[in-house]
């Protein structure tokens, strides 16, 4: 998924379950920042050192990278037997992602139970990562072929390119079985959204009663079809969401961002992780970008943010360890 759900959809689930609007934005923006986390940064903050979170990467042929930021925050691993009972091979691995699994589960109850509107958040975006993401894993394996001629190595969702992530989107899975394999975006994002609505609405002590009407809006607007910015502009305009600024932590936390705008690297800069990586193998260090915040980053909304997805990571690969999935 991408900032139309991680962003725009939960905060308005989050608004129609009835948190504030501050309250709403915090957990909206940190389920879609694990998407953008992709610099590491060495913090001087006025004496205060910090080094902040990596939650997405495209360095898919990294071990570390597979292991630290794949597994923990973007493909849960779910259950292999009913994902083996939809594919065509009848096969599928321990780290194959099924909606709604019981490890995606145990985190967002934690992060709820934490009441971190930074960790809920940050729960959330795997949560729903688990409905678009189904029947990949993170790891670099044979379960991943979409298709046997792409030049793509099969990591995660890379052979499907961005298929999985479009609410508006329509493609096939020539993996699965009939019934299954013909995937319309629209329908696992309303399942994934009537799901989180329910988890919202328990953890605020309200009734749900009222979920087809608020799904209905995002129904509706799905249904449209048109390109992610115009659908964007509705959430904005007929859902009264305020629009996502990407920079906009980083700037109150004293960072000046260096990533993309526009094009295939939208808020990545492709020279920045080629950067680190040429030094990182070099042995010149981590390649991190060193920064001065001049006492602006210490408590800011995206150090909160940091310290949650740390606590998710840890709890993450604790669980995933446990089950001798780490």
């Amino acid at each position: 998924m991408n900032a139309e759900f991680h962003y725009y959809a939960v905060c308005y689930l989050c608004l129609k379950a009835g948190f504030d609007e501050e309250e709403s934005r915090s957990i909206a923006f940190s389920s879609q920042y694990v998407d953008n986390a992709i610099h590491e940064y060495e913090v001087d903050d006025g004496g205060f050192d910090y080094i902040t979170q990596v939650t997405q990467n495209y360095v898919f042929w990294d071990e570390t990278t597979l292991r630290q930021i794949y597994l923990p925050f973007h493909f849960i691993p779910g259950e292999e037997e009913r994902a083996a009972a939809e594919r065509l091979d009848g096969r599928a691995t321990r780290w194959t992602v099924t909606p709604d699994s019981p490890i995606v589960k145990q985190l967002l109850v934690a992060a709820l139970r934490s009441s971190n509107p930074f960790r809920i958040g940050v729960a959330l975006h795997s949560y729903a990562d688990s409905w678009a993401h189904q029947h990949f894993s993170g790891r670099m394996e044979e379960g991943n072929v979409v298709d046997p001629a792409s030049p793509l190595p099969p990591a995660g969702h890379l052979q499907a390119l961005r298929n999985p992530d479009d609410a508006g989107g329509r493609w096939t899975d020539p993996r699965l079985k009939d019934g299954y394999s013909s995937i319309v975006n629209s329908e696992r994002f309303l399942a994934a959204a009537r799901k989180i609505y329910r988890y919202l609405c328990t953890y605020r002590r309200r009734a749900f009663a009222d979920e087809e009407l608020v799904l209905s809006s995002l129904g509706s607007l799905w249904s449209k079809g048109g390109d992610m910015q115009t659908r964007l502009a509705d959430f904005t305009i007929e859902l009264d969401v305020m629009p996502y600024e990407r920079r906009e932590w980083l700037s109150l936390a004293g960072i000046d961002d260096e990533t993309s705008e526009e094009g295939p690297f939208a808020g990545y800069d492709k020279f920045l992780w080629l950067r680190k990586e040429l030094a990182h193998r070099a042995g010149l260090g981590s390649g991190a970008r060193r920064v001065n915040t001049k006492g602006r980053f210490r408590n800011s909304a995206l150090h909160r943010w940091n310290e949650a997805a740390r606590e998710h990571r840890a709890l993450a690969l604790s669980i995933l360890s446990s089950q001798g999935l780490a």
